[in-house]
């Protein structure tokens, strides 16, 4: 609302400027020869530019000339020169300055009117149609970003439906055999529901809270098998206030255990390093690959190609993503600048 008003004021003040620069400029002409005279001819020519300049730009031009009905539009246009040359005509005592003799109905014609009123509606259909461009531009980015929200909460609010079927049976599990890991364990699930469907509507949120989520997804898998799983996470180089997207760094842990073997306690396992720097976000994610490519779930969540793309809206030439492949591994790289000049 705030930035609407600023354009409009500014909009305000350059018509403003339009019109008075371009009664000074005809004005002038008065200002050396009569001197005293200039003021009260620069008031009457600010009313002949102003009304000829706002009547076109937001009459005329819009509801006829862009609508293409263009006889309307000239009609319309003689029709206001006619009225503001009747209008000066009488308002105009300087009919010794003109030095124009009367035509056979006794009447003088404004020649010196004539001329400032057709360069103001010259000067006036070309800022139209500046402010035409401007206005299908402004659409244009208000849809670009529109999309682009629509598609950032889309990708955002994903959550592996798989996973949260798997948990809820886990949990199930839990409660059957009357774990005490029931109660934390249903926190847990709690707190990545309310990260997924409430934080992930804010623009950024403490990296620590993506950790979170990370390392209770990670409490999740750990309960499909009975063995120690291979798995560490370092966040030792983490700032807790540092800011980022939400949603971003999970789908990589998610990609990892769905095309990885890490629940393999023998063969499979899964590193994770956070770090930042400042204002830079320095992470990867390696893990074991079996001798055969599984995929263990069709209906997964956002994938890596989707996090490139939400990288390319966010940080536009300002990450680096790497993705090492070989038989046994897979690795990511990613570095984020987040800083913003």
């Amino acid at each position: 609302m705030d930035c609407d008003s600023n354009n409009q004021r500014r909009q305000r003040i350059v018509e403003v400027a339009i019109v008075l620069g371009f009664a000074i400029i005809f004005a002038a002409p008065l200002l050396i020869k009569g001197g005293v005279e200039f003021v009260p001819y620069l008031a009457k020519m600010l009313i002949v530019s102003a009304t000829a300049f706002f009547v076109n730009v937001h009459i005329l031009a819009p509801r006829h000339l862009f609508r293409g009905l263009y006889l309307r539009y000239i009609a319309g246009a003689l029709v206001l020169m006619a009225v503001m040359l009747l209008v000066m005509r009488i308002l105009d005592p300087w009919k010794e300055y003109l030095n124009i003799p009367a035509n056979p109905g006794g009447l003088n014609i404004p020649f010196r009117w004539l001329l400032p009123l057709v360069g103001m509606l010259f000067v006036s259909t070309i800022y139209s149609f500046f402010l035409r461009e401007k206005s299908v531009k402004n659409r244009e980015i208000d849809l670009k970003h529109q999309n682009i929200e629509f598609e950032m909460k889309f990708l955002k609010t994903q959550i592996n439906p798989h996973f949260l079927f798997n948990a809820l049976n886990n949990i199930y599990a839990l409660s059957i055999i009357k774990s005490e890991q029931t109660p934390e364990m249903i926190l847990k699930l709690s707190d990545m529901l309310r990260f997924t469907l409430y934080d992930s509507e804010n623009k950024k949120v403490k990296l620590k809270r993506e950790i979170e989520y990370i390392n209770n997804f990670i409490e999740f898998q750990k309960l499909k098998t009975d063995s120690d799983l291979n798995i560490r996470v370092d966040t030792s180089g983490c700032n807790d206030e540092f800011m980022i997207e939400p949603m971003l760094l999970i789908p990589f842990i998610e990609n990892s255990f769905k095309h990885g073997n890490i629940d393999n306690p023998k063969k499979g396992w899964l590193q994770v390093s956070v770090k930042t720097l400042g204002p830079i976000l320095v992470f990867q994610v390696r893990n074991s690959l079996p001798p055969i490519a599984i995929n263990k779930d069709v209906v997964g969540g956002i994938g890596v190609e989707n996090v490139r793309k939400r990288l390319n809206i966010l940080y536009p030439a300002r990450y680096e993503m790497k993705i090492d492949k070989t038989e046994t591994e897979f690795g990511v790289f990613l570095k984020i600048d987040t800083f913003v000049a």
